[in-house]
């Protein structure tokens, strides 16, 4: 008489791969697992109840690898890390998911290429602007059952599923408290803010963290300008080096955005009697060396191979259905000095 034994979870977890919480709300009937997740629970269920050795591996249709990509409209520097990332993930990584990552250089293309390329994917990461037509497009995107990831810019939370990314509200109120110890000892103070484009949620809320804590801790500090770059070497040269000419007692800069390149042309080509501190966000081909010559003081950054880790992981577990997918999914803020950067090799 053939006897039915009785089966453990690890053991259901063992064979399946999946965790101990997912097995469980398969046979609890739980809500939030996929059917392929669900199905493949129960068939190796019944093999372990029968005595029989469940296969090697997991079938064809687990295996499936989703189809998932990345929109980034942002500047030109980030934008090729990101996808440059995304790049050697996909090419070092052959068991992850089938990961596409493209650029965008206007609001239009963004829209097209989310409308274009979310056709075809089981999830959109999206770097863009927090702005009507691109919600629109991702609210049709959504309805038609993909799965939408904010990443390093949130976006409003009825047009996406989760956001990836620094608090970036923390990230301003770090760069003010930095800012405010080493200029508190001078008195009273002026300071200036660089932005590219308030659309970008990051940089508002970084703005909005950076001016909150220097009023709390610091109101000696008086924030003279909010200059708009434009996310531009060109726009962000032109209009740093105006207010550096009208305003040459400023004393610190912090630049939510990019432009780098041209703030510190502007920095230089002022002249000013003494440089003022300057705090700027991510480490990368242009940052980096403005950072070891002393030009830059500070770089606020995110590490962009555990942002694109991060929000593949994010969009495989939403397309699977797993349930323990976190709405906000927080990297921690890294703080970069000239001294903690990596030595430089020579070649």
């Amino acid at each position: 008489m053939n006897i039915q034994r009785r089966v453990r979870i690890g053991e259901i977890a063992a064979a399946t791969g999946l965790s101990r919480a997912t097995v469980d709300r398969v046979l609890n009937k739980r809500p939030g697992v996929h059917p392929r997740t669900h199905a493949h629970v129960l068939r190796v269920l019944a093999q372990l109840e029968g005595n029989g050795q469940p296969s090697l591996g997991r079938p064809a249709d687990f295996e499936k690898r989703e189809a998932l990509g990345i929109v980034v409209q942002a500047g030109e520097t980030f934008t090729r890390s990101v996808l440059d990332m995304a790049q050697k993930l996909k090419d070092s990584d052959s068991n992850g998911a089938n990961l596409r990552a493209v650029a965008s250089k206007s609001d239009e293309e963004t829209i097209e290429l989310i409308r274009r390329l979310g056709k075809d994917l089981d999830g959109l990461a999206v770097v863009s602007k927090n702005i009507e037509p691109v919600k629109s497009v991702l609210k049709e995107l959504r309805s038609a059952g993909k799965n939408v990831v904010a990443l390093v810019s949130d976006l409003d939370a009825t047009v996406r599923d989760a956001y990836v990314g620094i608090d970036n509200r923390a990230a301003g109120q770090l760069a003010a408290f930095i800012l405010g110890r080493c200029l508190e000892r001078t008195g009273e103070a002026k300071v200036a803010v660089v932005v590219g484009y308030f659309s970008y949620l990051c940089q508002e809320d970084r703005e909005i963290g950076f001016r909150s804590l220097l009023r709390q801790r610091f109101p000696q500090i008086e924030i003279v300008e909010v200059v708009k770059g434009d996310d531009s070497r060109k726009a962000t040269y032109e209009a740093a080096l105006r207010l550096l000419r009208n305003r040459p007692d400023t004393a610190g800069i912090y630049n939510v955005a990019g432009g780098n390149f041209g703030l510190a042309k502007a920095i230089d080509e002022a002249d000013l009697a003494r440089r003022p501190l300057y705090i700027a966000h991510e480490v990368n081909e242009v940052t980096e060396p403005l950072l070891r010559k002393g030009v830059i003081d500070f770089l606020i950054s995110q590490n962009v191979e555990s942002l694109v880790r991060t929000s593949r992981q994010v969009l495989t577990d939403l397309a699977r259905r797993n349930g323990s997918v976190r709405e906000l999914n927080h990297l921690p803020v890294q703080l970069v000095t000239e001294f903690t950067l990596a030595p430089v090799v020579a070649a």
